[in-house]
């Protein structure tokens, strides 16, 4: 999972597909982390488009998306066993 969340991190051209992909195995993993599934959720409310963030003050760009893609990476990181 860490791999596509990195994907999305570096990859900003295709960031919005990527998004998707992670968000629809996150879904389908009855399974799925907690953090993961927060992230997901979460990513809900990224658009890129700077006009259409203004409709919304949930909406939110690249800083923060790139803020809680990095800050669920470190918190699975430290949930794993060392």
């Amino acid at each position: 999972m860490q791999k596509i969340l990195e994907q999305i991190l570096q990859d900003k051209q295709n960031r919005s597909m990527l998004i998707k992909e992670f968000q629809e195995l996150i879904w389908n993993d009855e399974n799925a982390n907690e953090i993961l599934s927060e992230l997901a959720y979460d990513l809900d409310f990224y658009e890129p488009n700077e006009e259409w963030r203004k409709e919304d003050p949930s909406y939110y760009g690249d800083d923060r998306l790139e803020e809680e893609i990095q800050a669920a990476i470190q918190k699975l990181k430290e949930q794993s066993p060392q």
